[in-house]
């Protein structure tokens, strides 16, 4: 009389559970972004009627946007200081407190909104924060290094 086996449904069960294991671990990566970019996933994105809102709801949107700026975008690094905005104002212009000056920094943040060569078009600075009007819309952008220079 032969004993049965019992290490082949040992190793069957065993290969089972890694091959469970690596599919949960699959599964939980492709979760978050979708981009291969690491930084992606230490990004806050959000959008809102009007400057008060933004304001109101975030403390890292500019001060200078206006309250009654509308159509507004914004994504921030919960890592840093990088952060770009669109918006719109009625009188199509930023804020009195902005003057026309050269770009500070570049942005390292990226949205399908935010136009890949605004560095090249920005005139405008409000603050540690560059922009430019582009096809009717505001936008702007801040540079983490300007930001922290800007702080001391």
């Amino acid at each position: 009389m032969s004993r049965p086996n019992t290490l082949r449904p040992r190793a069957a069960r065993t290969t089972l559970c890694a091959l469970g294991a690596a599919a949960i671990a699959v599964s939980l990566t492709a979760c978050g972004s979708g981009s291969s970019n690491p930084f992606d996933d230490h990004q806050e994105r959000s959008s809102y009627q009007d400057g008060a809102a933004a304001k109101s709801d975030r403390k890292s949107v500019p001060r200078w946007l206006p309250d009654d700026a509308s159509d507004i975008k914004y994504v921030m690094s919960t890592t840093g200081d990088d952060r770009i905005i669109k918006f719109t104002t009625p009188d199509g212009k930023f804020p009195a407190q902005c003057a026309k000056g050269k770009p500070q920094g570049k942005p390292r943040l990226k949205a399908d909104w935010f136009p890949s060569d605004l560095a090249a078009k920005a005139d405008t600075n409000c603050g540690t924060w560059s922009g430019a009007r582009v096809d009717g819309a505001l936008y702007a952008w801040q540079d983490k290094d300007i930001a922290m220079k800007a702080r001391g």
